[in-house]
């Protein structure tokens, strides 16, 4: 499939220019995201570097896991400084796409499945499920690096996990380099403070008339699932 949509030579060029980022992080970005519109309809794919160039900012599929502990904390990571995009910042449980693939380019499952995959490579968290999250709704962002040539344009699944806290993880010290929970107080006390510690897109979830109220059902069931697409700005 070609990728769609063209990208320009100036953004070719930009994107050759890889050599000062982990060699690991680099590889990474040559998997394939998958090209949505605004209905989250499938136009393509494109590659994970053509899709966060910042010239570029392709819509794709993403998925934001908030998984919460036993005593309604929220599982947190730091993002390593190995990461390409937005290193070093404080973010919700596990972030990442699902890829353009046979198993995992099929909606709702399709983020499920990526989200399994990347919780256990970022965290070590074995033993998810699909069946285990619960989908918030889909929340379509942009959001750019400040002084570095990337950034975001996500259909962004955001994924309820309950019941999981850090005796599960065993991180990944080239994605993640802390962890921590938080109670939704602290955050909203710890994200005023220091603004520029997390990541935009956890910045605008927190904003979010929605975003207090996980934090209620989080040990909650049954679960109830929101399959809206929503704007965060």
């Amino acid at each position: 499939m070609k990728l769609s949509p063209r990208i320009s030579s100036e953004v070719r060029r930009k994107l050759t220019h890889l050599s000062k980022y982990d060699a690991t992080q680099v590889f990474y970005m040559k998997e394939t995201c998958i090209n949505v519109d605004e209905n989250d309809r499938v136009i393509g794919s494109i590659s994970k570097e053509q899709a966060h160039s910042s010239e570029n900012l392709v819509l794709h599929r993403a998925f934001s896991v908030f998984s919460f502990t036993k005593n309604n904390k929220l599982l947190m990571q730091r993002r390593s400084d190995e990461k390409i995009t937005f290193p070093n910042l404080w973010t919700n449980t596990c972030c990442s796409h699902p890829l353009h693939n046979d198993r995992e380019i099929n909606g709702i499952i399709g983020a499920k499945r990526a989200a399994v995959r990347k919780l256990e490579h970022e965290l070590g968290i074995e033993h998810i499920r699909e069946t285990d999250f619960e989908l918030k709704g889909k929340y379509i962002y942009e959001a750019t690096m400040e002084n570095e040539p990337w950034g975001e344009h996500e259909m962004d699944y955001a994924l309820l996990l309950r019941g999981i806290g850090k005796e599960r993880c065993r991180i990944n010290r080239n994605e993640v380099s802390e962890i921590k929970e938080v109670e939704y107080e602290e955050l909203m006390k710890w994200i005023n403070a220091e603004p520029h510690s997390f990541t935009p897109w956890l910045r605008m979830f927190v904003k979010t008339d929605t975003f207090s109220k996980w934090w209620d059902i989080s040990h909650q069931s049954p679960k109830q699932e929101d399959h809206n697409i929503y704007r965060l700005n």
